[in-house]
């Protein structure tokens, strides 16, 4: 288990990372620059070889990236240029060693800017927002389950439950180029941000994920409770969450 808690100039920031009940590595990785408020959260993908190493090398490359990002304009461009990076870092390692071919990982990440939060993401790990008490998702996951319900193909509640949120259709490190999905938000005093890995939305409920964020003092405080749910509902995965106060 890793954990990771600090200070900011605008509040608190923690993170914590676990391999879970049934896995015998993690291959979610987390990272934060509190000074330059730049979070990032990733999930090698599990299955293919070099998860572990994949999810890291997202995490460290689009720290080093956004590490000098104009905090001017939309961001989104320096995003994309971020993620361009980090995708062929994924690529060239996995060129490198054959032990490491076809590894790839997804990521959420949020930067400040210019008081917004601009948060950025590939596959299926996912950004909340708490205000005001209520839960708020600000993702929406690449996976083909979320393909077919956005084409009116299955219902959301079919969504829920298909083969298809198995199978991610964005990913650094893939075949295809890596285009992230771009939201901002406005930044307001007492809210509360979560970015997490599918080890923690697929087996807790949005409704005990905001009873948390809205009822513990603290980023540690949620970090250590969301993982313990996680687990306590069976930990079938690695779960990584990190949470930071506006």
């Amino acid at each position: 288990m890793d954990r990771r808690s600090g200070s900011r100039p605008g509040g608190e920031v923690s993170w914590l990372t676990d391999r879970g009940r049934r896995r015998e590595t993690n291959e979610d990785a987390a990272g934060g620059d509190p000074a330059r408020e730049v979070y990032v959260v990733a999930d090698g993908l599990g299955g293919l070889p070099g998860g572990e190493v994949a999810s890291r090398l997202a995490v460290d490359s689009l720290l080093a990236s956004l590490a000098d990002l104009s905090r001017d304009g939309d961001a989104g461009s320096g995003l994309r240029e971020a993620f361009r990076r980090a995708d062929a870092a994924i690529r060239r390692a996995a060129a490198s060693s054959p032990g490491l071919a076809g590894m790839g990982s997804t990521v959420v990440l949020a930067v400040a800017a210019r008081g917004d939060w601009v948060v950025a993401h590939a596959g299926d790990s996912r950004a909340y927002l708490l205000r005001d008490g209520r839960l708020r998702p600000l993702t929406t996951d690449h996976n083909l389950a979320a393909e077919l319900v956005a084409a009116g193909r299955i219902t959301p509640d079919r969504g829920r439950d298909h083969p298809g949120q198995q199978i991610v259709t964005r990913m650094l490190g893939s075949a295809t180029r890596c285009e992230p999905g771009i939201v901002r938000v406005h930044r307001r005093p007492g809210d509360r941000l979560l970015l997490c890995t599918d080890g923690l939305t697929g087996v807790v409920a949005d409704g005990e994920i905001e009873r948390v964020l809205a009822t513990l003092g603290t980023p540690g405080a949620c970090c250590r409770e969301l993982v313990a749910l996680a687990n306590d509902a069976g930990g079938p995965d690695n779960v990584t969450v990190l949470v930071v106060d506006a």
